[in-house]
């Protein structure tokens, strides 16, 4: 199992947005794939949590008030969810940042290859429990000033969670969202980050194409419109650099040697 946070330090960057295709893209290539609901906004859990489930949300799983057993519901096959909870920032974790890791531990997982962790916008508690389970990080920014500009203040609080909490925390790279090439300053945003990131920025980049919001309004990812959008090339290609950068694929996109 190898656990990521899906993170950014800023609102509105997408990054529920590249969760749910980053699952469905992983589970269509064969693999398990477990998805947490750390914000408090459960954007993730509104797109997948059916109509009239009762599954247990992360705060009831946190607080001990059910069992990991009950904790998740599968919304397509080898995609389960932790439903999310707009009450997770009552919850203290100062006692036990370790807590998320030891339920994953738990045999009832032992068949996920994947838990994608959609994380809040800020570095609150609920946060720090999700960076002390993760083996990687996948950042995912805008080409606007501001994004750009937090990418700095992201990597400094990083460092200090892997030195005070997790020393094998490791940054897997970053993921652009919402690149409009038609705007000048977006060419020069990505030019500036890629000249300053170099392989920390994931060569694919996501455009911003209005098969997204219509996708999160219809609760799928964007390859299961009707229509093909531009951005179902650029979700499979940001999974295969994803597969790649953790060991899983070859530079020509086959299973890597054991």
């Amino acid at each position: 199992m190898k656990i990521i946070s899906i993170s950014n330090n800023k609102g509105g960057v997408g990054k529920t947005t590249l969760t749910v295709n980053l699952a469905f893209e992983l589970i269509r290539r064969g693999y398990v794939v477990l998805l947490v609901d750390l914000d408090d906004q459960c954007d993730l859990t509104k797109i997948y949590r059916p109509p009239g489930d009762v599954t247990p949300d992360i705060l009831s799983l946190l607080q001990g008030r059910c069992a990991i057993t009950d904790a998740h519901v599968e919304v397509a096959d080898n995609l389960h969810l932790v439903p999310g909870s707009s009450d997770l920032f009552h919850f203290g974790f100062t006692q036990n940042e370790r807590i998320l890791l030891e339920l994953f531990s738990d045999k009832e997982f032992e068949d996920v290859d994947f838990v994608l962790i959609d994380h809040p916008p800020n570095l609150n508690e609920a946060a720090l429990v999700g960076y002390t389970a993760s083996d990687e990080v996948l950042i995912v920014t805008d080409p606007e000033a501001f994004g750009v500009q937090n990418l700095d203040q992201m990597f400094d609080r990083l460092e200090q969670i892997k030195d005070a909490m997790n020393p094998s925390l490791h940054i897997l790279g970053i993921v652009v969202n919402k690149v409009d090439l038609r705007r000048n300053l977006t060419s020069k945003m990505l030019k500036d980050l890629s000249s300053v990131l170099g392989d920390t920025l994931f060569s694919t980049w996501n455009s911003n194409d209005t098969a997204i919001p219509t996708s999160l309004y219809a609760g799928k990812p964007v390859r299961t419109l009707h229509w093909r959008s531009r951005t179902v090339d650029q979700f499979s290609k940001i999974t295969e650099e994803l597969l790649e950068r953790m060991g899983y694929l070859n530079g020509y996109g086959e299973t890597a040697a054991e």
